[in-house]
């Protein structure tokens, strides 16, 4: 019955966890020195204040499968998906991902990815 028991609190403390969330995207810069100034500077403590890591962030990128969309790829992680949510959605954010958007880049897809591995 202790076993049991055990069993049930480590399951229940588990459900409770915040799941890991990563986002991936990939982006067509039009000017890498007009990106990194005006983007990639004022993004980071944006990016930190809400717990987020830059994992990689590269212009080599290379796509084993389906085609590529862009010239640079960077990969994020969050401590669970509001956290993710509330920077893409944060005021903080919003000038820079409208400057991204509309100035710096022509083409972007970014992906959440929970930290997981499902069931087939």
């Amino acid at each position: 019955m202790e076993m049991l028991c055990i069993s049930v609190l480590t399951f229940k403390k588990f459900k409770r966890m915040e799941q890991k969330v990563y986002i991936f995207g990939q982006m067509k810069v039009k000017n890498y020195e007009d990106y990194f100034t005006q983007y990639g500077s004022p993004f980071l403590p944006i990016l930190e204040k809400y717990k987020g890591k830059l994992l990689a962030a590269t212009k080599n990128g290379r796509t084993l499968e389906g085609e590529t969309i862009g010239n640079w790829t960077v990969l994020m992680q969050f401590p669970s998906k509001n956290m993710a949510y509330n920077f893409v959605t944060s005021e903080e954010y919003a000038p820079l991902m409208k400057l991204r958007v509309n100035s710096l880049t022509d083409e972007t897809h970014a992906v959440l990815i929970p930290e997981e591995i499902a069931a087939m």
